[in-house]
C-alpha cells in the first residue's frame, strides 16, 4: 500500500476538489469517537434536503471503546470513501480521538486523481494538516454530523457549509475590536485545532508559515497549556511569515487554582513580537456558530476602523 513517505506529493499549485451539485454522493463515515445513529439523523435529514445522496460507512456505528470501531475498521471506511469515485464529499461524523492513530494506515492515492471535499473540525485536523500540508488539496473546516441538530435552528453555520460545497463566495464580518489599522491580508489559510497542531510538529504534517494565515481554536484546554503549544511555535519560529492570525472559539479553557498571569491575546502578542495582526471574533470551532472555512485556500482579511471582512472562496 502507498503510504505518503516523502514530499513525493506536494504541489506548488493548492486544488479545490469539484464543488457539489445536486444528486451527488457524499459519505458519512467515523474516524475517530463512537457515535449513535441519532447523533447523525438530523445530517441526513439536512444534508437530503440539499439534494445529496448519503453514504454511510460501513462501520459508522461501530464502538471500541472509546473509538467508532477499530483502527482497521475506522481506516478502511475513509479509505473506501476517498477510494470511490461516485462520493464527492466526506462528512466525518464527530471527533474525540482517533484520527491520528489512522493516518499513516491511509493511501491517498486515489484522492490525489479524484480530490474531494473532507468536512469536518477538531480531531479531523489531523487530515486537514495531511490534506492541506503534504498533498496541497484544499479541505473545509465545519460542522460535522454530530452538531448538525444544534445547529439547524441557528442557520448561519449550514448555510454557510452548503453555499462553500457549492462553490459560492463568502464573506463574515466582524468588528475590529482590537482597533487594528486599517490594511488589506491575503494569504493561503491553514490550521485548525490548535493541540492537533501541536501534536503534528516536527512531523511531515507540520504547517508551514510563509505568506500563510493561521486559523486556530480550542476546547477545554488549560490556559497554562495553550501557552506551552504557543511558545513552542515560537521557538520552533512557526510564526516566522505569518500574514495574520485568527482566533475561532477558546470555548470551556480551564485554569487553576491560581489563575495563569496572561490573557489568551497577551500571549500571542508575546509569542509574535506584537508584529502579526490578530483578528478576534470569529465564531468557528467548538462553538456556536461554527461557521465553516476552506482551509489551504486563498483568503483576504480587509480591515477597516470599525470592521473586518473576511472573503473566502475567491
Amino acid at each position: 500500500m502507498l503510504i505518503l513517505t516523502s514530499q513525493r506529493y506536494k504541489n506548488l499549485i493548492m486544488t479545490n476538489p469539484p464543488f457539489l451539485k445536486s444528486g451527488d454522493k457524499v459519505a458519512i463515515v467515523a474516524p475517530a469517537g463512537f457515535i449513535s445513529s441519532e447523533q447523525v439523523s438530523a445530517s441526513i435529514k439536512v444534508l437530503t434536503s440539499w439534494g445529496l445522496e448519503i453514504v454511510l460507512g460501513k462501520n459508522l456505528y461501530s464502538k471500541f471503546f472509546t473509538f467508532a470501531g477499530t483502527d482497521e475498521q475506522r481506516a478502511k471506511d475513509f479509505q473506501k470513501a476517498i477510494d470511490n469515485k461516485e462520493i464527492k464529499a466526506v462528512f466525518f461524523a464527530r471527533g474525540g480521538y482517533g484520527a491520528l492513530r489512522i493516518l499513516n494506515k491511509i493511501n491517498w492515492s486515489a484522492f490525489t486523481k479524484n480530490p474531494k471535499w473532507i468536512i469536518g473540525y477538531s480531531d479531523i485536523t489531523a487530515f486537514h494538516s495531511c490534506v492541506n500540508n503534504v498533498l496541497s488539496i484544499a479541505s473545509i473546516h465545519g460542522p460535522m454530523p454530530v452538531n448538525f441538530d444544534k445547529l439547524i435552528e441557528e442557520k448561519d453555520s449550514l448555510e454557510n457549509l452548503k453555499k462553500l460545497l457549492l462553490g459560492e463566495v463568502i464573506k463574515y464580518n466582524l468588528p475590529n475590536i482590537s482597533n487594528l489599522p486599517t490594511s488589506e491580508i491575503e494569504g493561503k489559510l491553514i490550521g485548525g485545532n490548535l493541540s492537533l497542531l501541536y501534536s503534528l510538529r516536527g512531523t511531515k504534517y507540520d504547517f508551514s508559515s510563509t505568506n500563510n494565515i493561521l486559523f486556530i481554536e480550542e476546547i477545554g484546554e488549560y490556559m497554562y497549556h495553550i501557552d506551552r503549544i504557543l511558545q513552542n511555535f515560537k521557538l520552533g519560529n512557526k510564526f516566522s511569515g505569518l500574514k495574520a492570525i485568527i482566533l475561532g472559539g477558546f470555548t470551556e479553557i480551564t485554569e487553576n487554582d491560581f489563575p495563569f498571569a496572561y490573557s489568551l491575546i497577551e500571549i500571542i502578542k508575546e509569542v509574535t513580537d506584537n508584529k502579526i495582526p490578530i483578528i478576534e471574533g470569529l465564531s468557528s470551532g467548538h462553538i456556536a456558530p461554527n461557521l465553516p472555512l476552506i482551509l489551504g485556500n486563498n483568503l483576504k482579511i480587509s480591515v477597516e476602523k470599525e470592521n473586518i471582512t473576511i472573503t473566502q472562496n475567491q
